[in-house]
């Protein structure tokens, strides 16, 4: 009698350590971090600290952006850049704001021009070429020394940067325009700020 009373017992240890064990610990929650929570679009990530305010209206500027066909990268870039230098909140979405209204300028001026359905790297680049003090004259006389089949993305990234530099915005055109007349390549345009094209070499 005593071995099947004895195994019986033994049979109920595991069930018993069991439940004195309880259920697994719960781990721990992880606390939010200083570049915590995103914007309403899931694809900008803002300081923890951020006002609604300020999440709203850099919401409002990418969908702004959106809606009129612009790219929305560049905006999101400038706001990461803007984070990593240190600038405060009020800085952040006036550097978006800013971005897309270039970008707006951008298409306008392109449009205008003749591009009635300007790329969006297009955009894009003229629209950092007006940040450095392109004007929409400026992005036109561009676009006539171009077939209106080729992108011009290139030759206004190169713009953005020669002015950036230190040169004149006039005499950057002038070197860009001679390029693109003697049917000069992007590699060839791209020379002229001692870059390549993106994609190139």
């Amino acid at each position: 009698m005593r071995a099947p009373v004895l195994t019986a017992l033994l049979g109920c240890v595991p069930a018993i350590v069991v439940a004195q064990a309880g259920p697994p610990p719960t781990p721990p929650k992880t606390p939010p971090t200083a570049q915590a929570q995103a914007t309403a679009n899931g694809e900008v990530e803002l300081p923890a600290a951020f006002s609604a305010s300020s999440r709203a209206k850099i919401t409002a500027t990418l969908q702004a952006a959106r809606s009129k066909n612009l790219p929305d990268k560049p905006i999101r870039d400038r706001i990461a850049e803007a984070q990593a230098k240190g600038a405060s909140e009020a800085q952040i979405v006036d550097a978006a704001q800013n971005v897309e209204a270039k970008l707006e300028a951008s298409q306008a001026a392109l449009s205008a021009a003749g591009r009635s359905q300007p790329e969006q790297n297009e955009i894009a680049a003229a629209g950092l070429a007006m940040e450095r003090g392109a004007s929409a004259a400026h992005v036109a006389a561009l676009v006539k020394h171009a077939p209106a089949d080729r992108s011009l993305a290139v030759s206004f990234n190169v713009l953005a940067k020669l002015a950036a530099s230190g040169e004149t915005v006039d005499n950057a055109i002038a070197k860009i325009a001679a390029k693109l007349d003697a049917g000069a390549n992007d590699e060839a345009v791209a020379a002229l700020a001692g870059a390549a094209p993106p994609g190139g070499p």
